[in-house]
Parts: structure tokens; sequence; C-alpha cells
């Protein structure tokens, strides 16, 4: 079996420095780092995982838990995360849990607590002891932690501030029957529903409201079957059929956006002549639809350098209180908004 030593006397380094070179080390100069690469690979050397996390006690690999990765934003998202891991040395394995309770108690026992040195997760099934316990002790970081006593470090999206400029732009553009699509009015009465994604935009909608001197009407709240482009299409369908009166349209998240306006459109309703559009998330689709969806855009770097960063510290030993930062965003006005 070849050894790194057999690749540093063909390129004719130290142990060290191959070993270095063959980890990217940016103290090695690029030449020396080419010379040992080629020796590598002429020498068909593999760096052997099992036995450097023996020596370091690390495996150099950090998981990344999202509930699904076959929509835009977590998809988006969990690319993020694994280019802020890549910056720093390090390696990102990406799962989905498919919000589904034995995924992630699979993810925590099989990935987490026997390959990374910590994990990145999007909780949805699991409680914090579940976490703690599956984890085999290795550090996590929760993204929109839903627990009202948090036990782990975490980043959240910035639904309620989000939330409320979007309303905060219905209204600049002209917008006075303002409909909110993603939860229904009365959800808030549960104290953790509170503390879940679409809770917090309700919550930053209704700041909006109040803040605005505005009573909104417990009917202008809409919640569809699903958060998926489909389920928003059915419900734009229902409200029109109904003849419910409207002029925007907040939706909670760009999908929903999306297909809400197409529900529109197949009833007859122009965005944004007829009704104002405004989703949340801020994915990359939402330029070249038409029309071009106004969003409030999360700040998807930054919320990766957030997590990653809080991750990292727990790795090299912080003990720093439990500490929940919020991701940057940006209201970016397009089209769907433009009276």
């Amino acid at each position: 079996m070849v050894t790194m030593s057999d690749v540093a006397k063909a390129a004719g380094v130290s142990r060290a420095t191959a070993s270095y070179a063959l980890r990217g080390d940016p103290r090695i100069a690029p030449a020396t780092t080419d010379r040992v690469l080629q020796a590598a690979r002429a020498l068909q050397y593999t760096t052997n995982l099992s036995a450097r996390s023996l020596r370091s006690g690390r495996s150099g690999l950090i998981g990344v838990a999202i509930f699904e990765l076959d929509f835009p934003y977590p998809s988006e998202m969990s690319a993020a995360i694994s280019r802020e891991v890549a910056r720093h040395g390090l390696e990102a394995i990406v799962q989905e849990t498919s919000n589904s309770k034995e995924s992630e108690i699979a993810i925590l026992q099989k990935v987490t607590s026997q390959l990374c040195d910590g994990t990145i997760f999007s909780p949805g099934k699991v409680s914090d002891e579940e976490i703690r316990d599956l984890s085999g002790g290795k550090p996590v970081v929760l993204l929109d932690d839903i627990s009202p006593d948090p036990v782990f470090d975490s980043v959240a999206t910035p639904c309620e501030s989000g939330s409320e400029a979007a309303i905060r732009h219905l209204i600049e553009v002209g917008c006075r029957r303002i409909l909110v699509v993603g939860a229904s009015y009365d959800m808030l009465a549960e104290d953790r529903a509170a503390m879940s994604v679409s809770g917090r935009r309700l919550i930053g909608c209704l700041n909006a409201f109040e803040n605005l001197g505005i009573t909104p009407d417990p009917t202008q709240f809409l919640r569809p079957e699903q958060w998926q482009n489909g389920a928003a299409r059915k419900l734009a369908h229902n409200v029109v059929d109904a003849g419910t009166p409207f002029d925007g349209v907040f939706c909670m998240t760009d999908s929903i956006a999306l297909g809400f306006i197409r529900g529109l459109a197949d009833r007859g309703i122009h965005v944004p002549q007829d009704a104002a559009v405004i989703g949340f998330d801020g994915i990359n689709e939402c330029d070249y639809y038409i029309p071009s969806l106004s969003t409030i855009a999360t700040d998807m770097e930054d919320l990766a350098r957030k997590a990653v960063g809080l991750l990292l510290d727990r790795i090299d030993g912080g003990d720093a209180p439990t500490r929940t930062l919020t991701a940057d965003y940006r209201l970016v006005a397009r089209e769907s908004t433009r009276r």
C-alpha cells in the first residue's frame, strides 16, 4: 500500500510538507503542492480517512441535514453551506431528512455520531434531547430552531423583520387589501406554532399591520394544503372563484408565490396590474419568471457563514453560552410589485 512517505519521497519533500500539500494548506508554495499532487496521482495514493481520524480525532467532515433538497430554497441553502465548509478546508456531507423522524434519527446516529465532526441540522420531528443523545456528543447547530428554550446554537431566517418589510412594501406600492398566503390567522394560538417559520412570518405580518395602524381581517390569512407550487395554484383558483377582493399578496415563500401567480393567471388576474405579489426566500428563479418576482431575499452566504462559524467554534472547544443568530436579508423589488 502506498503511504504518505512514498509520496513525499517521490515529490522530493518531507512527509509533513506532503501532508500539508495534500490538505490544500495555503502555507505550501503552489509549485510544491503541484509536485506533491502529481506524485500522489502517479502512485495512485488516496488519503485514508479512518487513519487520519484516528490520529487527529477529527474527520474533516461536516454534516448538513436539510428537510428537503428537491425544492429551490433548501437546495440553494445547502449549496451555500457546502461552499462555506469548503472555504475552511473541510468537506460537507449533505443529506435530506424528508421531514421524517426515522430519517432524522438515522442521520444523527449513523452519520453525525460516527463520521462527522459536527452537523448543521434542520430539525423537524426530533426533540432537543433526542438530538443530544443521537449525535454522540458531537456539536450541532440548528437552522430555524423551534425550541422555546434553545439548548443548541442556531441560525434563524429573518422571518419577523422580513415579513414586516414585505407588508410595508405592498402598502408603499398602493395595496390596501392584502392577502397573506402561508398561514392561518389563528395558528398562533399554539405556543409551538408561534416558533415555527410560518408562525414567525405571521408575527412579522401582524407587527407590520399594527405599526401601520391597520386592523387585518382574519379571512385575509390563507393556508395552502402544502407549501408547494401546486397547492398555491389551487388556492389562487379558490380565492378568485370565491370573489375575494384583494390588490396585494404576500406569500411566505417564493415557491408559493410563483404557484399563486400562475393560479391567478389561470383565472385572468394579471400581476402586478390587478394585484401586486411578493414572496420570501430569494431563490434564483425569481429573476427569470414573467413577471419577475419581488422577494425578501435571505442572504444565504451570510446564513452559511454564521452557521459554519458557530459550528467550528464548538468543534474547537468553544464553551460560550448558547447563541442564536439571524441571517441578513434585503428586499428585492421586481416586476411583480412594479405598479
